[in-house]
């Protein structure tokens, strides 16, 4: 009987949530569009489908975080033109987070991987210290294992897991696919499966991560194996029939997979996902380049529908899933939003001759316009008191430390993946990273060398016009990369391109990493087994010939890069011959002798044409 009643409140309380309502007092949208939204159950909801569901499960997410304890940029599309603002960030996820806890104090939170590393000025810091006081801070309940997390090895990541213990130890790490040999480093790999019981409901959670990945891209130790995931899961929620009627998968493999392996999967109602920084949900119609729905329904292996969602990057959204289930515990319907929180006062109009002809109120006023419109997931972002004292110690210590460098001297796409937009100008980049293709004249700086070959992973975010800090610096190039000199044919350039492209062709996946990029060279993409043409030498002064097959040139790339990741694997057999020093400190060696950055050249696009 407890249980009855207890489904019965907690279905009305969401009918009474989609109809707009808190504490039985209406919401007035006009007045407040963001408080109606987080009190809305989605766009698209209706009290029909929460109305004949036994039980509704509430679960808010964030994937790829990347140790960031700010707000990011981006640049919205307004009537005005194109506006610069700051969303999301440790405040404003909290803000929402407790305003959805408030109404449904059963909601789940839960980090889909890749929580640390990325912004260097925080991780190299602290080590993941900040990152585990921002999950404890946001109580998140289940978390798994990244790609990035194995950057340092075990090591790390028992660092990582020491942190999380002390600053968040109410949160359960999620393991089902990942062992690691008696002598590893990490003594607590987590928990292969954890049940929670929300409305007399048993729910089990289950974990996987990106293991082919990590082996390729990543710096696992040796005694690290990862299981497949379908026969673990499949395997795990059998077992667990009898325990659970609804089974919640939370995977760091990227979209691609979560949708193949959905329907593989024989009794997993949810997936929670991470790692291809995946924008899901309406944002289109303000500049974005969506890559799913959101949520995302699918059919799995015994018929039934299975709901998949992914939230971005960076702490810029934070998605709601709302998931209606019937008495057998089968999924009715999926349901929710992802919300971008705006913090409409740092609202700037990208293009200078506008900025000072139009008042600041008015860009304010078309942003809050946007937030006010009912199909959008923008909502204003709020301050958190609590966040803030939880991250200002660790933002003022890097504050400290982290200090000016000089100039850049216009906006820079960082995209890895010609199919990707460029948040920072708002409009597709086919051409290859830009960053890396200007950071790449500054590595051969100095040098004699004529080319240099990166890989577009190696630079993590957008870099924006104006004032570029240390902790800029950091948060594009994380990884401390060696960047060394060797030898290599023409025809060895050529093969290494094709191999690499072939690579991320194979494998989805590793398109947010391995697409070669640099400067000295550009070349075309088509399909095929032979990818790569066209594949042209460009000198310093720009001018660009057939590269001849049979010349050496003097090649700067990377140590990762020579250790055959990402598809690189023709590098591993190369030996270097000299080493030029680490990427940053070249960075900030050129901006202490020139004050800025090197223009990007006009007339060069590494990836000169693209089809697949």
């Amino acid at each position: 009987m407890k249980n009855k009643v207890f489904k019965l409140a907690t279905l009305s309380a969401l009918i009474a949530v989609s109809a707009g309502c808190s504490n039985n007092t209406a919401v007035d949208y006009a007045s407040n569009p963001t408080a109606a939204k987080l009190m809305t159950v989605s766009p698209e909801s209706s009290q029909e489908s929460v109305g004949n569901a036994d039980f509704v499960l509430e679960i808010m997410h964030v994937n790829d975080v990347h140790s960031y304890i700010d707000p990011a940029k981006v640049s919205l599309k307004t009537p005005i033109g194109m506006v610069r603002v700051k969303v999301g960030g440790p405040e404003a996820i909290k803000t929402v987070i407790n305003t959805r806890r408030k109404a449904n104090p059963d909601l789940i939170f839960i980090s889909a991987g890749d929580q640390i590393t990325g912004n260097a000025s925080n991780y190299d810091t602290f080590h993941g210290e900040a990152d585990a006081a921002l999950y404890g801070m946001y109580n998140t309940d289940f978390y798994v294992l990244g790609n990035h997390e194995f950057d340092h090895g075990g090591k790390a990541i028992a660092t990582f897991m020491d942190f999380m213990k002390q600053k968040s130890p109410n949160s359960i790490l999620l393991n089902s696919d990942l062992t690691v040999g008696p002598e590893s480093p990490v003594k607590d790999t987590g928990t292969v499966e954890s049940f929670k019981e929300i409305g007399g409901h048993n729910i089990a959670f289950y974990g996987v991560t990106t293991g082919k990945k990590i082996q390729a891209s990543s710096s696992p130790d040796s005694d690290m194996v990862f299981k497949e995931t379908i026969p673990t899961i499949n395997e795990l929620t059998a077992k667990n029939k009898d325990k659970a009627k609804i089974h919640v998968l939370v995977t760091h493999q990227g979209i691609i997979a979560d949708r193949t392996n959905a329907p593989l999967l024989n009794d997993v109602d949810i997936i929670i996902g991470g790692d291809s920084h995946s924008l899901c949900g309406n944002f289109s119609d303000y500049g974005f380049k969506g890559e799913c729905t959101y949520p995302m329904t699918r059919v799995n292996a015994s018929g039934h529908k299975i709901c998949i969602v992914q939230a971005n990057e960076y702490g810029k959204i934070i998605g709601d899933l709302k998931v209606s289930f019937d008495k057998d515990g089968n999924v009715l319907k999926c349901e929710g939003s992802p919300f971008m929180p705006i913090w409409t006062d740092s609202a700037v109009l990208k293009d200078p001759k506008t900025r000072n002809q139009i008042p600041h109120q008015d860009v304010i006023k078309a942003v809050k316009d946007i937030i006010a419109d009912p199909k959008s997931s923008f909502i204003e972002a709020e301050a958190s008191s609590e966040a803030t004292e939880a991250m200002n110690p660790y933002r003022q210590k890097i504050k400290e430390k982290y200090s000016y460098l000089g100039e850049a001297k216009e906006d820079l796409c960082t995209t890895r993946y010609p199919t990707d937009d460029c948040f920072v100008k708002n409009a597709p980049n086919p051409y290859g990273s830009e960053t890396c293709t200007v950071f790449a004249q500054v590595y051969l700086d100095g040098t004699d060398a004529d080319i240099f070959l990166g890989n577009s992973g190696m630079f993590r975010v957008d870099i924006e016009e104006g004032e570029f800090t240390d902790a800029d610096l950091l948060a594009v190039t994380p990884f401390s990369n060696e960047i060394k000199e060797l030898r290599m044919t023409g025809k060895e350039i050529s093969q290494v391109l094709n191999q690499t492209i072939r690579y991320i062709q194979a494998d989805p996946s590793s398109r947010d990493g391995g697409t070669p990029c640099g400067y000295g060279f550009t070349y075309a993409i088509q399909p095929g087994n032979n990818p790569v043409t066209d594949i042209k030498f460009v000198d310093r002064k720009g001018n660009q010939t057939v590269m001849n097959p049979n010349k050496t040139y003097k090649v700067l790339t990377t140590d990762y890069l020579l250790r055959g990741k990402d598809g690189f694997v023709l590098l591993k057999k190369k030996k270097a011959i000299n080493l030029i020093g680490t990427d940053s400190d070249l960075i900030r060696k050129y901006l202490k002798n020139n004050g800025s950055l090197p223009k990007l050249p006009e007339n060069i696009k590494t990836i000169s044409s693209f089809r697949e």
